[in-house]
């Protein structure tokens, strides 16, 4: 009879014994051998860490990260209003209330171009390097429902945070079937390694701030601004 799926629940701790972990390295989650769990108890771990991730969409945030071949991006969330900044080598995306903005900079050029914020996804290009929060969020919740879920388990720290990691691999109708995750107990992002929609994706936390600063959210400096905005 398969298990029943279970529901992301809100605000919850990470639940069950996790395996200490040094820091982790450039190549994703990996070190000393982790821990396994299947089956309810595999889906439990993964909406708990999901739950952290889900809670942190309220709070105020800068998380900084170490991307594939040493460039650097940027994740800053803030609230009052709602707005979140993705900062990447070749661009920038910021939603705020007004606008979806996308800056691309091409040599010594950057265009930023806006359009109407409401029912568009925050979609980063292949070339950001980094994955959003609610992708990651997605790939977490497909998982929590798979009956046959197997999920590889440690704790670790990063970035002078601690952090649970999950490895998952097999995961059922997502960009991302294999993965591995980390997130601190802030519920930001730690690391990320995996293929999302056939782009290989490595991102691993250097620093966090509980506070984003309102220049994360304007647009880069002599940038020419496109207005597709229709209201």
């Amino acid at each position: 009879m398969p298990a029943t799926p279970r529901r992301i629940r809100a605000g919850s701790a990470l639940a069950g014994p996790l395996l200490l972990l040094g820091l982790l390295g450039a190549s994703g989650c990996t070190g000393i051998e982790p821990s396994g769990a299947a089956g309810a108890a595999g889906t439990d771990l993964v909406s708990e860490v999901a739950d952290r991730l889900a809670d942190a969409g309220g709070q105020s945030w800068t998380a900084t990260y170490r991307l594939a071949g040493g460039a650097t991006g940027r994740i800053t969330r803030s609230q009052r209003p709602a707005r979140v900044a993705y900062a990447f080598p070749s661009g920038n995306l910021i939603r705020t209330p007004d606008a979806l903005t996308h800056c691309v900079t091409t040599g010594a050029e950057t265009v930023c171009t806006a359009t109407d914020p409401h029912g568009a996804p925050d979609e980063l290009p292949a070339t950001a390097g980094l994955v959003t929060p609610d992708t990651v969020l997605a790939l977490l919740n497909a998982a929590a429902i798979d009956p046959d879920l197997a999920v590889q388990t440690r704790e670790t720290t990063i970035a002078e945070r601690t952090a649970s990691c999950l490895r998952l691999g097999g995961v059922d109708h997502v960009p991302a079937p294999d993965f591995d995750v980390c997130v601190t107990v802030e519920g930001a992002i730690a690391g990320f390694t995996g293929t999302v929609a056939g782009t290989p994706v490595e991102m691993v936390l250097t620093d966090y701030q509980a506070r984003a600063a309102d220049h994360d959210f304007a647009m880069p400096p002599g940038a020419r601004f496109v207005d597709r905005r229709t209201d």
